[in-house]
């Protein structure tokens, strides 16, 4: 009997939704969900453990990885500062019936899903708002109120209103993770899991 495939969720929104917040408790609510660890070149910080937060390397083995083709997708964040998704961990984890959870923006969500058509789940996370002039005006409330610098919300905010809004309708499900009210986003994005894992079962 063929193995079930396993799935991949990514959550994907604006910054300040609250996305990584969310997949951290998901993770406590569900233990078999795993997190998607991502490739990075900065220096490991404190309470951080390789394999589990990131893989840490070096400069010249991240470009090694690129150009075996080794990476789904990167970004330099910063000139010598690289991020990037992994393939191996994902094709392992898919081929033996593992559920993975990420937060990734939206090019690497894009690339997730026509890589992994039949494996990846986007979730979409946002704020409360009847338009996305309302929705951006709440995040950048909570920008402000988290003490993010005017230069840093600006740009979130564009980002948001040319890339991150606009793609809410290419994903499967959408959450409103409203101030104060994170356990009942919590329950719905639990619950949504659960039902694409049962409809996996049954494919």
């Amino acid at each position: 009997m063929e193995q079930q495939r396993g799935l991949l969720f990514v959550l994907v929104g604006p910054g300040g939704a609250g996305k990584n917040t969310l997949m951290t408790n998901l993770m406590q609510r569900v233990p078999s969900l795993r997190k998607l660890v991502t490739a990075t070149t900065r220096s490991i910080r404190i309470n951080e453990v390789e394999g589990l937060d990131h893989f840490f390397v070096s400069e010249e083995r991240f470009r090694e990885l690129l150009t075996q083709g080794e990476l789904l997708e990167h970004t330099e964040v910063t000139p010598g500062k690289f991020y990037g998704i992994l393939r191996a961990p994902i094709e392992q984890a898919l081929s033996t019936s593992q559920t993975l959870i990420a937060d990734i923006d939206v090019l690497g969500a894009r690339i997730l899903r026509d890589t992994y058509p039949d494996d990846v789940v986007l979730i979409f996370v946002t704020v409360p708002g009847a338009s996305d002039e309302e929705r951006l005006t709440n995040l950048q409330r909570r920008m402000q109120e988290r003490g993010e610098s005017p230069t840093l919300i600006e740009e979130r905010l564009t980002r948001a209103r040319q890339i991150e809004l606009p793609f809410a309708t290419a994903c499967d499900c959408i959450v409103i993770n409203a101030d104060h009210q994170m356990d009942s986003a919590l329950h719905e994005i639990e619950q949504f899991i659960q039902q694409r894992r049962e409809q996996r079962k049954t494919l």
